[in-house]
C-alpha cells in the first residue's frame, strides 16, 4: 500500500509538470511576435511583368521559438519563396501555406530561428505606357526599424513614388533604386505606397531563366498557434516513461523485500526441524540429520551438495 501510494504521488507530480511546462509554452506563444527589423524591396518588372516584392525581416532577441508567423499578401499574389537565410548565406526553404484573414490573405509559416524571408509576385501593374501600381507595406506586427527600397525599372522614365524616396544609386543592372526609412511600426499600421512611371514596352528588366531569387517555395500543412502541440506530447510522453520506470524500481523492491522475509521464515522452520525435540528417548542419528538443510529444512537428494531453498552448503 505504501509503495502504491509513493507511485500514485510520483505520478500526479509528473503529470503536473509537464502541464505546467505545456501551459507556459502556449502562453508565451499566445503573445504575437516583435520584429527588430522589417524591409521590404519593391522590384517592378525585374524578371516578370509584375511586381516583385522581397519582404525580410527579424524577430527579436527574446523571442520563444517555434514561432508562428503571419505575413499579410495582396489579393492573387504568387508566392516564390518563403525561407529564411543560412550559413552560407544561400536561402532555405521554409513549408508555408496560406489563408484568407479579415483583412485579406496571408502566407502562414512557422519559425524556429530570427529571420526570414518572402518573396511574392504581384500583378498590379496598370497598361503601358503610364504604368502605376499600389501596395501597403504595413506588418501584423510591431517592428522596431522599418525600411523600404525600390528599383526602377529598365528603359523607366519621370518615376513618381508616394512616399518620397531617397536616390541611392545603381543596381546590379545599372538601373536607380531609391530607399526610405519608415523607423518604428506600431502592430497593424498601414503604410500606403504608391508609384508610377512611364514605360512603353511591356519586356522586364532581366529574362526571367536568370532570376536572383534562389529559394524555391514548398507549400506544406501548417496551421497558426498550434506549434506547442508537438512539445506538449513530448512532455507527456516522457512523463509516461518515468513513471514507468518509477513503478518498475518500486516492484522489484517490493519484489525483493518479499523474497527476504520468505528466506527468513524459511531458516526458522529449518531450525526448528534440525533440532532435537524434548523428550527424545535416543538422540538423533547424523546420517538422517544430513539429508535436511540446517537453515531451511530443505530435504537434500543424494547429489546435492548444497540447498536447493537456500543454497547454504550440505554438512
Amino acid at each position: 500500500m505504501r509503495h502504491r501510494s509513493s507511485f500514485l504521488a510520483a505520478a500526479g507530480l509528473f503529470l503536473g509538470l509537464a502541464l505546467a511546462l505545456s501551459l507556459a509554452t502556449a502562453a508565451a506563444q499566445a503573445q504575437p511576435p516583435v520584429l527588430a527589423t522589417w524591409d521590404v524591396q519593391v522590384w517592378p518588372e525585374h524578371d516578370q511583368p509584375t511586381v516583385l516584392v522581397i519582404a525580410t525581416g527579424s524577430v527579436v532577441t527574446d523571442t520563444a521559438f517555434p514561432q508562428p508567423m503571419s505575413i499579410p499578401l495582396p489579393a492573387g499574389a504568387n508566392i516564390h519563396a518563403v525561407a529564411y537565410p543560412g550559413e552560407a548565406g544561400n536561402l532555405l526553404t521554409l513549408p508555408w501555406t496560406t489563408e484568407d484573414g479579415p483583412a485579406g490573405p496571408a502566407v502562414v509559416f512557422e519559425l524556429n530561428q530570427p529571420h526570414f524571408v518572402v518573396e511574392y509576385y504581384a500583378d498590379l501593374l496598370s497598361s503601358p505606357p503610364n504604368r502605376s501600381f499600389a501596395l501597403d507595406l504595413g506588418v501584423p506586427y510591431a517592428a522596431q526599424q522599418a525600411t523600404v527600397t525600390l528599383r526602377q525599372p529598365a528603359r523607366a522614365s519621370a518615376l513618381q513614388v508616394t512616399p518620397a524616396m531617397t536616390a541611392t544609386g545603381m543596381d546590379d543592372l545599372g538601373n536607380p533604386t531609391y530607399a526610405l526609412d519608415l523607423g518604428p511600426l506600431a502592430a497593424g499600421q498601414s503604410v500606403p505606397f504608391q508609384v508610377s512611371y512611364t514605360k512603353a514596352d511591356g519586356e522586364p528588366s532581366k529574362p526571367a531563366a536568370v532570376s536572383t531569387p534562389s529559394a524555391a517555395a514548398t507549400p506544406a500543412p501548417a496551421a497558426e498557434g498550434q506549434s506547442w502541440l508537438p512539445l506538449a506530447l513530448g512532455i507527456a510522453v516522457g512523463a509516461a516513461a518515468g513513471m514507468a520506470i518509477l513503478y518498475g524500481v518500486l516492484n522489484r523492491r517490493s519484489a525483493a523485500g518479499s523474497r527476504q522475509t520468505r528466506r527468513r521464515e524459511a531458516r526458522r522452520k529449518g531450525e526448528r526441524a534440525a533440532s532435537p525435540r524434548a523428550g527424545a528417548s535416543k538422540p538423533v542419528d547424523s546420517a538422517a540429520a544430513n539429508q535436511f538443510c540446517v537453515q531451511c529444512g530443505q530435504q537434500f537428494d543424494l547429489s546435492d551438495r548444497f540447498c536447493r531453498g537456500c543454497g547454504a552448503a550440505r554438512r
